[in-house]
C-alpha cells in the first residue's frame, strides 16, 4: 500500500507541478507557482490513493455501495490535481464524473454549475451499451455504469471484468465476485487519473482470475499490479 500511496502522491504534484509552470503569469514567480503546483497536487494524489482504498472496500465487505465515498473522495482529488495544474486554487472548480458525464461546480466568486460530456468517454460506453446489457441496479449502487455481457473488442471472452473508458463490463460467463466491481472501479479512477491522454479511455484493461495470470506476466503491468492490489487487500 505504500509503493501506491508514493505513487498516486507523486503522480499528482508531478503532473500538477509541471502543469502549473505551463500555466503561470508572466509576472508569477517560477519557484513559488511551482512550489504551490506541487503541493496541491500531492493533496489531490493523497485523496485519490484514499478514494481507491474505499472502493477497495467493496470487494472487502461486499458492498457496492463503497463505490459512491470512493467517487466523491476520487473526485476531490482528481479535482484538486486539476486545479492546480492549471495555476488555481484547490478549490476554485470541483468536477464530478458520472460516467460520461461531468458536472462542475466553479466557486471562485459564486457558485456556478456546469455540465459537459466527456466525448471519448461517451463513444465507449455506447459501444458498451449496444452490444451488451445495462445493469441499472448495479449501476445505481456503485456509481458507475455497469454492464453484463461477453461482447469486447480484443477480447477472448474469458475475462471476469472490463473497464472500457468509464464503463464497466461484467462476464456473464462466469460467477459475480465483488473483487472485480472493485477492480474495475479502480480502473475507472485511473482512466481520470490520466484523461489528459488519449489512449487511455481506448487502453485494454481487463480481469481474469488468479489461476489464469501471475504478477510476472499480466499483473507486471503497474495500473493491474494496482487495480489487484486494492480489490484484494
Amino acid at each position: 500500500m505504500q509503493g501506491a500511496a508514493l505513487f498516486n502522491i507523486g503522480i499528482g504534484s508531478v503532473f500538477s507541478g509541471i502543469g502549473a509552470v505551463i500555466n503561470k503569469e508572466p509576472q508569477e514567480r517560477f519557484g513559488k507557482v511551482l512550489f504551490k503546483g506541487m503541493a496541491q497536487g500531492a493533496l489531490g494524489g493523497y485523496l485519490v490513493f484514499e478514494s481507491k482504498v474505499i472502493a477497495g472496500r467493496i470487494a472487502k465487505q461486499e458492498n457496492l455501495t463503497y463505490g459512491w465515498p470512493a467517487k466523491f473522495v476520487n473526485s476531490a482529488g482528481t479535482s484538486i490535481i486539476e486545479n492546480a495544474a492549471s495555476n488555481r486554487n484547490f478549490w476554485e472548480q470541483w468536477n464530478l464524473n458520472i460516467g460520461f458525464n461531468r458536472i462542475e461546480f466553479h466557486t471562485k466568486e459564486r457558485l456556478q454549475v456546469k455540465y459537459r460530456v466527456q466525448p471519448v468517454a461517451l463513444l465507449l460506453t455506447a459501444y458498451t451499451a449496444f452490444y451488451n446489457k445495462f445493469e441499472p441496479k448495479k449501476s445505481l449502487k456503485t456509481g458507475q455504469f455497469v454492464f453484463s455481457g461477453d461482447s469486447y473488442f480484443t477480447s477472448d471472452r474469458s475475462f471476469r471484468g472490463a473497464a472500457i473508458g468509464t464503463s464497466i463490463l461484467l462476464n456473464t460467463e462466469g460467477e459475480f465476485y465483488y473483487n472485480t466491481i472493485a477492480h474495475e472501479v479502480i480502473h475507472v479512477f485511473q482512466y481520470h487519473d490520466f484523461n489528459v491522454f488519449f489512449f487511455a479511455g481506448l487502453y485494454k484493461m481487463e480481469h481474469w482470475g488468479k489461476d489464469q495470470q501471475t504478477f510476472e506476466g499480466y499483473y507486471s503491468n503497474y495500473f493491474e499490479k494496482e487495480a489487484y492490489l486494492f480489490s484484494n487487500y
